[in-house]
């Protein structure tokens, strides 16, 4: 039986996806707004009610380095093997040890880096 015959669950990606967003500690609507989509379009893909683009399953892949078998098979197969520490893992590293001051300088340097441009 070919794969192309297969019918794949909306309700199972959309537990993979959500599976997906808790994990990077995103709500549905910062996740909306990273895809540039709506909170209740994240909800009606998570629940199943909608089926996940073809198109957004690529781009999931990439960004967050799953294999498209993580959303059509249930694995949890990364794309690449990554042996290297997160980025978060390394900034809360570095992080604890600054001092105070050092503190509030990055602070001030993550709200300027943070800030929207203005359109004039």
């Amino acid at each position: 039986m070919g794969t192309q015959n297969e019918v794949f669950d909306a309700e199972v990606m959309g537990e993979q996806l959500k599976k997906l967003r808790k994990s990077t500690k995103l709500s549905q609507e910062k996740f909306a707004e990273r895809f540039g989509m709506s909170k209740d379009t994240i909800f009606n893909y998570e629940k199943g009610k909608t089926a996940i683009p073809h198109d957004l399953i690529k781009r999931l892949c990439q960004e967050f380095n799953v294999s498209a078998d993580y959303f059509y098979f249930e694995t949890d197969k990364p794309l690449v093997e990554d042996n290297t520490i997160s980025i978060t893992d390394a900034f809360t590293k570095e992080l604890e040890q600054c001092t105070d001051f050092e503190k509030q300088q990055l602070m001030e340097m993550l709200k300027i880096i943070r800030m929207k441009p203005v359109a004039v």
